[in-house]
């Protein structure tokens, strides 16, 4: 081999010991990166599993307001129903009619 060959495999051996030696310098940050990478994995699980449970609060909340309100509901479909509504203003009317005749029946109209 000739000595610029073995300057070149120099070369080539200095550059492996120093990206080694870049590499052992960056492990403590990589670690400590790593480690808060784990941290902040973790926390957004249990944070995920806590509006999850949230979640699943608040859908069964809705479901027991929703079979309390079942009658209520029921009741105001019918108060609001045609027939209900023509029904009251006939009795409404009946009763009006009902008031005027005795009034008249007593002079005061």
């Amino acid at each position: 081999m000739t000595l610029l060959a073995w300057i070149d495999v120099g070369l080539l051996i200095l550059a492996v010991v120093l990206v080694a030696i870049a590499g052992l310098a960056l492990l403590p940050a990589a670690l400590r990166v790593r480690r808060a990478a784990l941290e902040t994995r973790e926390l957004f699980l249990a944070y995920r599993l806590v509006s999850g449970i949230s979640a699943l609060e608040l859908q069964l909340a809705a479901l027991e307001r929703r079979e309390l309100l079942r009658p209520w509901r029921r009741a105001r479909r019918w108060l609001l129903h045609p027939l209900t509504i023509a029904v009251a203003e006939s009795w409404a009317r009946r009763r009006k009619r009902a008031q005027e005749a005795r009034l008249e029946s007593m002079g005061l109209r």
